[in-house]
């Protein structure tokens, strides 16, 4: 399968060197998180992974 891939125009086998130039990662933002008045979690799709709201969660208007 290896010698398949070769085929392909544009493809290359990389050196050892190469990849460990290669640096990357995902940041995840969690201050974009939160819970609403229902204690379900806001935010983006990987906040309900990382994150927990209470079950009871209930929200108050300051006057």
């Amino acid at each position: 399968m290896k010698a398949k891939f070769l085929n392909i125009s544009g493809i290359e086998v990389l050196s050892r060197e190469n990849m460990k130039q290669i640096k990357g990662q995902a940041k995840l933002d969690f201050s974009k998180c939160g819970c609403d008045c229902r204690g379900s979690v806001t935010g983006p799709d990987y906040c309900r992974i990382y994150f927990a709201c209470a079950q009871v969660y209930t929200c108050q208007e300051e006057m």
